[in-house]
C-alpha cells in the first residue's frame, strides 16, 4: 500500500515573493490565516480558577444527601483577555466567547473556564445543562462534514463530555449525545431536538411516588482515583468550534480518604491550575471579511480559518471546496492561560504545584522554564539559546492520576536547547507537576514552548517569535509584544520560602498492572499469562488472550481536502484500512478485561489518541516499516518502554509516526459491580430505581451495547474523521 503523508507546506512557495497567505501584517480578502494584533505580554495578572458553586443540598435541595447536584447553562458573552486590546481597538468591550455557568447566576459576570467543579471520590454528581448557545455560530460554521444520519446539522447544539470520566455512557457526551438550542438535558424540553443517541432513563427530581420521570441529566459516579479531568463539547460535527469558541473548563476528583491525596494537599493543597490555548483575535486590517462569516463579530473577537488553503495543506485535484471550510488543523499565534493572553503568574522561590492541561486544537507544547531577560517579555539568550532558569521538576500525576512514585524529569542546570522535555504534551493531555523555584528567588521566569507545529515536523509559519525563521509575519513582532507562541506566561518570583517535601508516593489507590520487560518484542509485557484471571486493586479481571490491531490514516474527503482516520489492519476497500466514525463498528471492550491494543501510526503527524470509558497503560512503542503496510507488520528494532512521566495511567496516548504503540487496556465497569441500574431519593425521600438501557443508535444498526468512542484529540482530525464508536458490553 502506497502511504498517504502530509505534505504540509510547500516549502519552496514559503519565500515573501511565492506566499499567498496572509503571513504578513495588510489587507487581505477572507483567508485561511489572518495575524493577531500585538498585544503587550505580562500585563495581566492570571485570572483566579471559578468554581462551580453546587445547588444547595439536601435540605432545601432536590436530590437527598449523598448527591451532589449542579445546574448550568452554555452560553455567549464577551470578556477582556488582554487589556491591551482597548489600545489596539479603541471601544473593546471584551472578546466574544462561549461558556458554561451557573444557571441561578446568569446575571452575574462570565469568566473563561467558569464552573470549575471539584468532587469527592465516591460522591455522585448529577448535573442539568441548559443549551443556550446562539443560532448563529461565533465561529464560521461549515456543514460539509459528517454530521450524521438523522440528525440536525444546526450550528447551536452542544453535548457534554466529562473527559477522563468512568461514567455509564449516557453520561459520557458522545458525538449523538447533543441537544440541541433552547433544550436541556431533562430531555423533556417542549421543541427540544436531540441526537441519535439520546435516551431519558434516570428518575427526575420531580418524580413522585408511583410516577417516576425520567431524565437523561448528566450522572457522574466519581468512583475515580485523584486526578484533574475537564469537561468539554463532543457534538458531532461542531466540536472542534465549540471547544475553540470556550465550551470547556475542569473537573477535579479529591479522595480525603487516600493518603497520598491527603499528603500531596497538605503540602501543595491543589495547586495551581493552567489551562493552556492558543487562538486568533480579528483585526479587521488583515481580513476584512471575516463578519461575512461570523455575524456580529467586532475587533479582537476570536477568528478562525475558514478556507481550505492549497498553499498551506495539500488538495488533491479538486477546486470546490466550501467556504467556510473545515481545516486539517488550527494553530493560534497568541498564546491564552486561563483566559488571558500572557499572564503573569506570582510565585514564591520554593516548591510549587502545577497542574497544566493543554486545551489547544493540535498544537504539542514542549514546555521549558527559561531566564526572562529582564522585565522585556523576551527570554534571556535569545529564542535560539534561552537561558534555563535552574528549576527542578517532578512530575508526580498525569490525566490517569498520581504516578507509582515521583518522578524527576528535569534537573535545575540541564541543558535545554533543541531538546525534548518530558513536558511535551499533546492536545487533552494533563500534568499534575511539582517545580522548584527556589533558586529563582526575586526574577522572571517564562514558562516557553518549542514544539513545532503540527508535531513533529513542523511549519516555520506557525511558529511566532520575532524575526521567527521562515515566518514572514515574524518580521513585525516587537519586542515585549505578541503574536507569540514561544513565551507562553511569566512567573513573577518573589522571596524564598520554606519548600515542602516531594511526595512520596506509595501508589496503593492508582495501582498500575505489574509488568516486566519483554526480550522479545522491547518495552514492556503484563507479567501475567493471556487467558489468566488478574486481580487488580481488589477486583479479578480476565486478561483476554486477543489483541485489537488498529491503524491510523490519512485519505482525501470529497472535495480533496486532507482526511484524518482510525482504520483496522485489515482494508475496508483495497488499499484503504480507514472507516469513518458512521462505518460499522469494530472496536469492542468488555466490562472486567483486560486487552491489549497495538495501533500503527501510518500518517506523518504524532497523533493523541483518547480512549473515552477506559484508561490504559502505555507498554511499547515500536517502529514499523509504513511503506508497503499490508496489515502484517514488519518491525525495524525492539521498541521501548514508555516515556519518563508515563509509567502511570493515561487516557490520551502521544501515537508518533512510523510506529506502532501498544497499550494494556484495564475496563472498569462505569457503576459499582457492574449493575446497570442507579436508586435516585429526591428531596421528599422518596426513592425512585433508574435502569441503564443500551444504545438506541447501536441499536438501530443491530448491535447490542453500551455507545463510547475514542478518537484523535487534534480536534480538527477528530471531527474529520479521525473517531470510531466503541463499543462496551
Amino acid at each position: 500500500m502506497k502511504i498517504t503523508r502530509r505534505e504540509f507546506l510547500k516549502y519552496s512557495a514559503i519565500t515573501a515573493a511565492g506566499l499567498a497567505l496572509p503571513l504578513k501584517f495588510g489587507v487581505h480578502t477572507a483567508n485561511a490565516y489572518a495575524i493577531s494584533p500585538g498585544l503587550q505580554k505580562f500585563i495581566d495578572p492570571m485570572p483566579p480558577i471559578v468554581w462551580g458553586p453546587r445547588m444547595a443540598n439536601p435540605v432545601g435541595g432536590v436530590y437527598a444527601a449523598g448527591t451532589d447536584y449542579y445546574e448550568l447553562t452554555g452560553g455567549v458573552f464577551r470578556y477582556p483577555v488582554s487589556t491591551d486590546m482597548s489600545r489596539i481597538f479603541p471601544g473593546y468591550t471584551g472578546t466574544r466567547m462561549y461558556g458554561y455557568r451557573n444557571t441561578a447566576q446568569l446575571a452575574t459576570a462570565h469568566v473563561p473556564l467558569g464552573g470549575v467543579i471539584a468532587v469527592q471520590k465516591g460522591t455522585p454528581v448529577r448535573m442539568r445543562f441548559t443549551n443556550n448557545l446562539p443560532a448563529q455560530h461565533i465561529i464560521p460554521f461549515d456543514a460539509s462534514i459528517t454530521q450524521g444520519v438523522g440528525t440536525i446539522p444546526t450550528q447551536d447544539r452542544m453535548a457534554i463530555h466529562l473527559h477522563g470520566g468512568l461514567v455509564p455512557w449516557t453520561s459520557d457526551g458522545g458525538p449523538f449525545h447533543w441537544f440541541g438550542p433552547g433544550s436541556d438535558t431533562s430531555g423533556r424540553t417542549p421543541g427540544g431536538t436531540y441526537g441519535a443517541s439520546w435516551i431519558n432513563w434516570l428518575p427526575d427530581y420531580t418524580s413522585i411516588p408511583g410516577t417516576p420521570v425520567l431524565s437523561n441529566d448528566i450522572y457522574y459516579p466519581n468512583n475515580q482515583s485523584a486526578r484533574l479531568m475537564w469537561y468539554h463539547d463532543h457534538a458531532i460535527g461542531i466540536t472542534r468550534t465549540n471547544a475553540y469558541a470556550g465550551l470547556a473548563t475542569g473537573y477535579v476528583i479529591i479522595d480525603s480518604a487516600d493518603p497520598e491525596d491527603v499528603a500531596v494537599r497538605s503540602s501543595y493543597g491543589l495547586g495551581e491550575f493552567l489551562v493552556f490555548q492558543d487562538k486568533v483575535f480579528w483585526n479587521p486590517a488583515n481580513d476584512p471579511n471575516f463578519a461575512i462569516y461570523s455575524p456580529g463579530a467586532t475587533p479582537g473577537d476570536m477568528w478562525y480559518p475558514y478556507m481550505y488553503e492549497k498553499q498551506i495543506w495539500k488538495l488533491n485535484g479538486r477546486k470546490n471546496t466550501p467556504i467556510p471550510s473545515a481545516i486539517p488543523e488550527m494553530f493560534g499565534d497568541t498564546m491564552m492561560v486561563n483566559g488571558v493572553c500572557y499572564p503573569t503568574q506570582n510565585v514564591d522561590a520554593t516548591r510549587v504545584r502545577l497542574r497544566t492541561l493543554n486545551a489547544c486544537n493540535a498544537r504539542f507544547l514542549n514546555l521549558k522554564f527559561v531566564f526572562e531577560n529582564g522585565a522585556t517579555g523576551e527570554p534571556q539568550g535569545g529564542y535560539l539559546a534561552p537561558v534555563a532558569a535552574p528549576v527542578d521538576v517532578w512530575i508526580i500525576g498525569t490525566e490517569g492520576g498520581y504516578l507509582p512514585a515521583a518522578k524527576q524529569v528535569i534537573a535545575a542546570g540541564a541543558p535545554i536547547t533543541g531538546t525534548l522535555t518530558p513536558l511535551l504534551n499533546g492536545p487533552a493531555e494533563r500534568l499534575d507537576l511539582i517545580v522548584d523555584f527556589t533558586q529563582c528567588a526575586n526574577s522572571n521566569v517564562l514558562l516557553y514552548n518549542d514544539a513545532p507545529a503540527p508535531y513533529p515536523i513542523g511549519a516555520p509559519i506557525f511558529d511566532w517569535y520575532p524575526l521567527a525563521p521562515g515566518n514572514p509575519g515574524a518580521a513585525a513582532i516587537a519586542a515585549g509584544f505578541g503574536p507569540n507562541t514561544r513565551t507562553i506566561m511569566r512567573f513573577a518570583v518573589g522571596l524564598a520560602a520554606t519548600p515542602p517535601a516531594i511526595p512520596a508516593l506509595a501508589g496503593v489507590s492508582n495501582p498500575v498492572l505489574p509488568t516486566v520487560v519483554d526480550a522479545v518484542n522491547g518495552g514492556l509485557k503484563l507479567s501475567a499469562t493471556p487467558g489468566s484471571i488478574v486481580n487488580h486493586n481488589g477486583v479479578d479481571y480476565t486478561y483476554l488472550p486477543t489483541t485489537q490491531e488498529l491503524t491510523l490514516n490519512e485519505v482525501f474527503d470529497a472535495f480533496g481536502r486532507l482526511m484524518q482516520l482510525v482504520g483496522t489492519t485489515v482494508p475496508l476497500v483495497k488499499g484503504t484500512f480507514g472507516r469513518t466514525y458512521l462505518d460499522a463498528p469494530t472496536e469492542t471492550a468488555q466490562y472486567g478485561k483486560i486487552q491489549i491494543w497495538n495501533i500503527y501510526n501510518l500518517t506523518a503527524d504524532t497523533h493523541p489518541m483518547h480512549v473515552h470509558l477506559f484508561n490504559a497503560m502505555i507498554l511499547r512503542r515500536r517502529l514499523f516499516r509504513t511503506q508497503g503496510f499490508s496489515g502484517i507488520p514488519v518491525f525495524k528494532a525492539l521498541g521501548r518502554g514508555p516515556d519518563a512521566g508515563e509509567e502511570g495511567w493515561k487516557e490520551t496516548f502521544k501515537m508518533m509516526p512510523g510506529e506502532c504503540t501498544t497499550i494494556a487496556v484495564l475496563v472498569e465497569p462505569p457503576l459499582p459491580g457492574n449493575v446497570r441500574t442507579v436508586q435516585v431519593t429526591n428531596a421528599a425521600g422518596t426513592v425512585f430505581t433508574g435502569t441503564l438501557p443500551q444504545s438506541p443508535r447501536l441499536a438501530a444498526q443491530g448491535i447490542p451495547g453500551d455507545e463510547y468512542v475514542w478518537h484523535c484529540h487534534i480536534l480538527e482530525h477528530e471531527e474529520h474523521d479521525m473517531m470510531r464508536p466503541l463499543v462496551a458490553s
